[in-house]
């Protein structure tokens, strides 16, 4: 039997990235949030309210994401 789930635990794409960008201190976009809950590693849990798409906080919050390495010519900088 399933338990059930709060819709409390749940938030927007936006609301999302404003939690990573908290955790690890750079810009998130909310376009990213909706690409890590449609890949199986990791995946972040997802619920569809009419028409919209709420995300799993908690599943965010203890999602990880490696930085990508500068462009060339900003790594001199």
């Amino acid at each position: 039997m399933k338990k059930k789930e709060d819709v409390h635990d749940y938030c927007s794409a936006k609301e999302g990235a404003q939690i990573l960008q908290q955790k690890l201190g750079r810009p998130i976009r909310p376009d990213y949030i909706c690409k890590m809950a449609k890949r199986r590693k990791n995946a972040i849990r997802s619920v569809r309210l009419e028409n919209i798409v709420l995300y799993n906080r908690f599943d965010i919050a203890g999602s990880s994401i490696a930085q990508r390495n500068a462009p060339p010519d900003q790594a001199s900088a």
